[in-house]
């Protein structure tokens, strides 16, 4: 629980002859985080010769997928397809005529696509020069007159004009048309459209074979049409394709897949002519599995359980009680432990929520915390960070309902406040007199402060202790060095007895004797550094005043949304528009408090308490399995 699972490492001795079967079996058990092994004398393996023909399977599936999915849209619902059998899906695979026909199909719903553009496009530019009815386009050019069409500002058309009058040129304009034209001749162009140039003139290009603007429109929107009909049949027959075929394809493509991976994984394999070996890593829980799987290969394989130093990393497996696992979120978004660490993640949630609680602890905020979490929970439920982060939340209202109990605090006001409210509504008064006395934040700062303070100071002591146990059987020097630092802290209480409890001065001597004492082993343990960061271990306790900071800016946020907008019978109608504004407020309130509390607490837990005691440093363990579609 509090320790990665317990790993092993194996090997597998097998014959060439059962290597495949062997592959397929691991592959499917799912259990060995199969590395990379080389042996002096041995050859480095290589991929099964099926592998490159795989390859060409599922590179043709994948661009058949592909459209297929952009025919058909692409589903979250869609059901796991179907596994088949190697040797079958790649023979299915390489007799599968439908993704030639999907590719001719999608080349020409492509060309037909362009081709409507480019109607459309034309359509548009005869529109502009629909002021010219008479004027049949396809005669305008001679062998030495040609002509230019285009747009420009109104009030350029003069000046340009006379400019191409002195170059023998003309242009036509119509008071209200969007478009110019442009007469002359072709052994003036360089001049022309110089002067064009100048003029800001946006020539338009004419479509090909255009006649009169009105029977070049009528042209084009038939061709249009017959474009737009026959793009509407090839992709009528595509979708009906891909309907057909899309479950065969993704089964197809899983099948290929879990093959390609089995026929590459032989390249990570030492071998000879006849065995090939092969290493990895297996918690110890599945070593019993493995060793039923390998015995069934008889005399032809063998499996090893390999001892190994602790130079050796071994992959991390987190193994936490299903109650904590939410949060092993944070655990694996900032750095797994390796695998002779302990794993911070039952600490984060004996924890968090405690801190979680003190800094919302509000009993209306806790219930309101869990209802907004249940809700993203659904929203998120196959996103892994949000779907976390909710569960998170959803786990600390308890606390932070337990806090509001003995804050007495419901949505910032007591429960003696809510039943005067209550009866100025009703007129039933339910409590003559408070029923019990919370503990009063804004009344107790000095001593709230002080409580955070002193959970801080457990909190990295409790870190201190976790890092002396990780490097025991490691680097015992380091390991002094985390009691030296639990020294440090002791003699800091030692030191404000006296002060604080009014205790003997003997206590200030021997706080002052024992921290003596634990700089002499931390310089001797971390050197001069470890001495020099003996202040910011006071820094870091003091930081854990930010619970009661936090608790009490939520506090104040809350009492001003009652002082100034709890709706009252006296208010009139106003109450009617008071309420929404003042049950809108508190829910926001309420998610910034959780929202501020999720990454305060957060901060907390990861950077001052985790870097007490882990390195990190982890190998993922990375099963060789089926992976899901």
């Amino acid at each position: 629980m509090f320790r990665p699972k317990r790993m092993k490492k194996v090997r597998i001795l097998v014959l060439k002859s059962k290597l495949e079967g062997l592959i397929k079996d691991l592959h499917t058990a799912g259990v060995v985080d199969i590395r990379k092994s080389s042996y002096e004398g041995l050859g480095d393996g290589a991929p099964l010769a099926s592998f490159d023909r795989l390859s060409a399977g599922l590179l043709g599936l994948r661009a058949a997928l592909s459209i297929m999915e952009a025919s058909l849209g692409k589903r979250k619902d869609e059901a796991e397809p179907e596994l088949i059998d190697g040797a079958k899906a790649l023979e299915e695979t390489e007799k599968f005529a439908v993704g030639e026909k999907l590719k001719s199909l999608n080349q020409q719903s492509a060309a037909l696509i362009e081709t409507i553009k480019t109607l459309e496009n034309g359509a548009a530019i005869a529109t502009k020069l629909s002021h010219y009815p008479d004027v049949d386009f396809s005669r305008l050019g001679t062998r030495t007159l040609t002509f230019k069409a285009g747009e420009m500002a109104p009030e350029k058309v003069q000046p340009l004009k006379a400019k191409l009058e002195a170059l023998g040129a003309s242009i036509i304009h119509e008071p209200a048309a969007p478009a110019v034209l442009v007469l002359f001749e072709r052994s003036a162009l360089e001049k022309v459209e110089a002067a064009l140039a100048e003029s800001e003139f946006e020539e338009m290009d004419i479509p090909p074979g255009m006649t009169t603007p009105a029977g070049t429109l009528a042209r084009v929107k038939k061709e249009t049409a017959d474009a737009q009909a026959a793009l509407k049949k090839v992709q009528d027959e595509m979708a009906a394709l891909s309907r057909d075929n899309i479950a065969k394809v993704r089964s197809l493509m899983r099948s290929l897949d879990a093959e390609a991976a089995r026929a590459e994984i032989a390249s990570h394999f030492a071998s000879s002519r006849n065995v090939y070996i092969i290493e990895g890593w297996a918690t110890a829980d599945s070593f019993g599995a493995l060793n039923t799987l390998v015995q069934g290969c008889g005399d032809a394989a063998m499996l090893e359980d390999v001892q190994f130093s602790d130079k050796e990393m071994p992959p991390t497996v987190l193994d936490n009680p299903e109650i904590a696992r939410p949060l092993e979120f944070i655990t694996k978004t900032f750095s797994m432990p390796n695998y002779y660490e302990l794993d911070p993640t039952v600490m984060y949630f004996l924890v968090f929520p405690i801190m979680y609680g003190m800094m919302v602890g509000d009993v209306l905020y806790g219930i309101l915390s869990m209802a907004i979490a249940s809700l993203l929970m659904k929203k998120f439920k196959d996103n892994y960070t949000m779907h976390s982060v909710a569960k998170i939340w959803f786990f600390c209202g308890i606390p932070t309902i337990l806090f509001g109990i003995l804050f007495n605090e419901y949505g910032g006001m007591t429960l003696y406040a809510w039943s005067q409210i209550m009866a100025k509504w009703t007129g039933v008064t339910l409590l003559s007199a408070p029923l019990y006395v919370g503990f009063s934040r804004m009344d107790n700062v000095l001593i709230l402060l002080a409580v955070t303070a002193a959970i801080g100071w457990l909190h990295l002591a409790i870190g201190f202790i976790m890092g002396a146990i990780n490097e025991w059987h490691h680097n015992r020097k380091h390991a002094y060095a985390k009691i030296a630092w639990i020294g440090v802290e002791i003699s800091v209480v030692l030191m404000l007895l006296p002060y604080v409890a009014g205790l003997s001065m003997t206590f200030l001597t021997a706080g002052i004797a024992l921290l003596a004492l634990c700089i002499v082993a931390l310089a001797f343990t971390e050197g001069f550094m470890g001495v020099v960061e003996i202040p910011s271990l006071l820094g870091n306790i003091i930081s854990y005043t930010r619970i009661a900071a936090m608790g009490l800016v939520g506090i104040v946020m809350a009492e001003l949304i009652n002082q100034f907008l709890v709706p009252l019978p006296a208010d009139g109608f106003l109450a009617i528009v008071l309420l929404p504004i003042f049950l809108g407020l508190h829910v926001l309130n309420c998610f910034v408090a959780m929202f501020e509390s999720l990454i305060q607490g957060g901060r907390l837990n990861i950077v001052e308490f985790r870097t007490k005691f882990m390195q990190g440093g982890e190998e993922l363990f990375e099963p060789f399995a089926l992976k899901k579609s």
